[in-house]
């Protein structure tokens, strides 16, 4: 299982989609975060499961139940997460983040 990495600003939008979830329904924001985690463990265990979409070797990884995707790299130590974003909200805003690994 290969460790991860976040970039920064993917750790805020988690942080800020967790306290959005919280203020929705008590509860509702552990239930973001445990489908945040079981992602985060998939991509984990077989980084290669989900597609390249372009040439810097960028994979989405959706959530199920929530409107998010885990947006990451497969590199050579590690998966890098560029961001966890909206699937709603500007496309590809992330694409200018690059791994600080």
């Amino acid at each position: 299982m290969k460790p991860t990495t976040l970039h920064e600003d993917a750790e805020a939008e988690l942080c800020q989609a967790l306290e959005y979830y919280a203020g929705q329904r008590p509860g509702l924001d552990g239930e973001f975060r445990r489908e945040f985690e079981e992602a985060l463990k998939r991509i984990r265990e077989n980084p290669l499961t989900y597609a390249v979409e372009d040439d810097d070797g960028v994979r989405y990884c959706p959530l199920r139940r929530f409107p998010y995707t885990l947006v990451y790299v497969d590199l050579n130590d590690c998966v890098w997460v560029a961001a966890m974003a909206h699937q709603h909200r500007r496309p590809r805003y992330w694409a200018i983040r690059r791994p600080s690994v």
